[in-house]
């Protein structure tokens, strides 16, 4: 069998994985593997919910033939880059500010 070393996990991952792995009885190693199998279980299962021709359309009509998780966050990307627009921020004068507040 393959090992896999799995580096700089967030705290409170770790902690979720444990406490999971302890309701389902399993060690933290196991639960870890079930977990990846769900995962690209879920992923090989799920169709590709964007048709190739999904760019054609309203806004409206593009936003229906998304799963409506994705759909949300797109209007809020949207609706973020409108509020930004209208206020006609200097976006690279802010992200500069940011970086060097960091520092």
């Amino acid at each position: 069998m393959a090992s896999l070393l799995i580096k700089n996990i967030p705290p409170r991952l770790h902690a979720q994985l444990k406490k999971r792995a302890a309701a389902h009885r399993r060690s933290l190693n196991s639960e870890t593997i079930r977990v990846l199998e769900e995962a690209i279980r879920e992923t090989a299962s799920t169709p590709d919910p964007i048709p190739p021709q999904s760019h054609e359309g309203t806004w409206k009509e593009i936003l229906a033939r998304l799963p409506p998780e994705a759909a949300q966050r797109l209007q809020a990307l949207r609706s973020l880059q409108l509020s930004v627009e209208s206020r006609d921020v200097d976006t690279e004068s802010w992200m500069q500010t940011a970086r060097e507040s960091r520092r």
